[in-house]
């Protein structure tokens, strides 16, 4: 058992970029035929997740300044915080415990397949990290042995089944055929998008408001490309977190700011597409590989590979939309009656919820946007709910990290999971019960 504890802990020390590189080599060792070009497409698939990881957190980071705004110029006083990882770098995770849920996981993946009732063959360690953490947390409360592994166990074959659901987006609006993206932290929002197409196509008058991203680049020209979009969105959201300050007494240093935040995002609209242009270069002809080998040696039946939604996060359309939300979530998080959760170290994880705002939406920004105005409060309010369960799970360990005015923790990544908040609030008579 030892062993495994040690692979288990070199594999999580790896991370994501990492992990989901040395996966697809590892399947294409089996697929590919020619050995060197699986290793340089390899290469491009770890160096455009490796860059696009680094971009994102600039990306995130840029609103750091406007984020700081809003908050001074509330009054809310927020009860818990978004530690965002530091759930997950907390809990031991190296423990037969543990290897018996991932076991469990993994297996009801294989079982789902071989009985055709899923197409998708998860390859992502970290899509199954949430499910991991579901069956951990209510393990950890109740104590109660089979609760967590069924909660785990559950968890991931909902997720494995809406995965297939969606894949056909996956392909259809992201380009990418053969994938499905099986992470129930996102996916779960994915039909609250379908709901909001559906019902908008019922009426008459919205059903004909359509707003491509792409057709609005095409039709502004020159003026709609990401460097000068970039700029202008990034100097106008300069211009808002400076705006006191330029209404009472315009500086120079203000428009300074004001260019400078322009000029920072006009750099990140141009280098994350080719971030992923790097990445799609080397994962692509992996992915063709593996299956055109299934295909030929295991079954002719179509099976979905399943990844990390990281991978179409850095979409342009998605980045638009995330360019809107994210400042406008923690905007939302001061006003929404009933949240106590301030949005801070998971901020990363909205453009990753927004893929399934665009995908079903094919990238209507009108569409996606009214999902996304529905999805956030509903992921803060899950959050809020899931903080009492997460600071009670954390006890013995979180009372030197909460930060100074806060009760509480929680996490928009970890503590916002439809799919557990739903199974938890069924099991809840029994987890009061036995904590």
């Amino acid at each position: 058992m030892e062993i495994i504890y040690k692979i288990l802990r070199v594999l999580v020390d790896i991370g994501p970029v990492g992990l989901s590189s040395l996966f697809l080599l590892f399947l294409g060792l089996i697929a590919s035929r020619n050995k060197l070009i699986l290793l340089r497409n390899a290469l491009y698939t770890y160096l455009g997740l490796f860059s696009f990881s680094i971009l994102l957190f600039f990306f995130v980071s840029f609103f750091t300044p406007i984020i700081n705004m809003i908050i001074s110029n509330s009054d809310k006083k927020f009860q818990a915080i978004d530690v965002g990882w530091f759930i997950a770098s907390n809990i031991n995770i190296y423990n037969a415990y543990t290897i018996q849920i991932l076991a469990v996981i993994i297996g009801v993946n294989i079982i789902m397949l071989f009985l055709r009732l899923t197409r998708t063959f998860n390859i992502d360690i970290w899509n199954l990290w949430i499910s991991l953490f579901s069956g951990l947390f209510i393990y950890g409360i109740t104590k109660i042995y089979w609760m967590g592994i069924l909660l785990a166990g559950v968890t991931a074959s909902i997720t494995f089944v809406m995965a297939d659901i969606y894949a056909p987006y996956v392909d259809n609006y992201y380009g990418l055929k053969g994938i499905s993206l099986p992470n129930p932290g996102s996916i779960a929002w994915a039909p609250v998008s379908s709901f909001v197409n559906f019902t908008f196509n019922k009426i008459p008058v919205i059903k004909k408001i359509n707003i491509f991203y792409e057709e609005i680049r095409y039709k502004l020209g020159i003026v709609g490309e990401p460097l000068i979009t970039g700029f202008t969105f990034g100097f106008i959201i300069g211009f808002i977190t400076k705006f006191k300050e330029l209404l009472s007494a315009f500086t120079w240093s203000d428009i300074g700011f004001c260019l400078y935040q322009g000029i920072y995002l006009s750099v990140l609209t141009i280098l994350i597409p080719r971030a992923l242009t790097l990445l799609y270069k080397g994962l692509i002809p992996i992915i063709n590989d593996v299956k055109i080998f299934i295909n030929s040696k295991i079954t002719k039946r179509e099976i979905y590979i399943g990844l990390n939604p990281l991978i179409i996060a850095g979409n342009p359309s998605v980045i638009a939309l995330s360019t809107i939300m994210i400042p406008l979530s923690v905007y939302i998080a001061t006003i929404l009656p009933g949240n106590n959760v301030l949005p801070s170290a998971d901020l990363v994880m909205i453009p990753i919820l927004l893929v399934w705002a665009i995908g079903p939406s094919k990238g209507d920004i009108f569409r996606s946007f009214i999902s996304a105005i529905i999805i956030i409060p509903l992921v803060l309010l899950i959050s809020t709910n899931m903080s009492d369960i997460i600071t009670q799970f954390l006890s013995q360990d979180v009372s030197s990290q909460i930060v100074k005015g806060y009760n509480e923790v929680s996490s928009l990544g970890m503590g916002s999971n439809l799919i557990f908040w739903i199974l938890s609030q069924i099991l809840k008579p029994l987890i009061k019960f036995f904590s």
